[in-house]
């Protein structure tokens, strides 16, 4: 049975929805969305869906969730074999939303600024300063240290912060200096069942 169907930009947030849910096992449709016009697709106003206009967006039966973390808890909670996230209500799923929020109100905040094409130089590099400090503090607090940022053993968090990390080369970000962040990236990326997510999204997504 379908959980529903997942508004996505392969290159955007959204993209570790479709990777967790396909991950996971689970039966959905998809839909690319177009974040520059807000067209699906298929031509469809993506406002008519969801009026903040932002992805993930997943609309189910029972209703339309349009924020990430709500989106992927979700997921995992469809399938609680995938491991993707502890059982609701026990310390560890809020060990789980602690790191999963980190890494959304720091680090995604952080990078997302840098796509702003209006940005003058200078304050292109102050940004980039930012997002290298939450780097070196994702890379000797978090990354070998937090059970939920697992190449192995992916949660959520792991692939939110993998989808994330992958906007580095876009904004002129270099992981060189973080070499425990760079082998993250490396081997969530060559985890059999991610790769196989991310092969799968990139073939629905042309």
């Amino acid at each position: 049975m379908s959980i529903g169907k997942i508004y996505y930009s392969p290159t955007s947030c959204g993209a570790a929805s479709y990777i967790a849910a396909s991950y996971a096992g689970l039966q959905f449709d998809s839909e690319v969305v177009d974040l520059r016009s807000h067209k699906t697709a298929s031509g469809q106003d993506f406002y008519q869906i969801n009026v903040k206009g932002n992805v993930p967006t997943l609309v189910t039966p029972k209703g339309t969730l349009s924020e990430g973390p709500a989106v992927l808890q979700y997921i995992a909670d469809q399938a609680p074999q995938s491991k993707l996230a502890p059982a609701f209500g026990s310390f560890e799923r809020y060990h789980l939303i602690d790191t999963f929020n980190w890494v959304g109100s720091e680090l995604h905040k952080s990078y997302g600024a840098l796509f702003n094409p209006s940005w003058d130089e200078a304050t292109k590099t102050k940004l980039k300063e930012t997002v290298n400090t939450k780097l070196g503090f994702l890379e000797n607090n978090y990354i070998g240290k937090d059970e939920f940022l697992n190449p192995k053993q992916p949660s959520i968090a792991t692939i939110y912060l993998y989808i994330v990390l992958s906007w580095s080369g876009f904004v002129g970000i270099n992981l060189d200096s973080y070499p425990k962040v760079k082998q993250f990236v490396e081997q969530v990326g060559q985890n059999p069942k991610i790769k196989s997510a991310q092969e799968k999204m990139n073939a629905a997504s042309k």
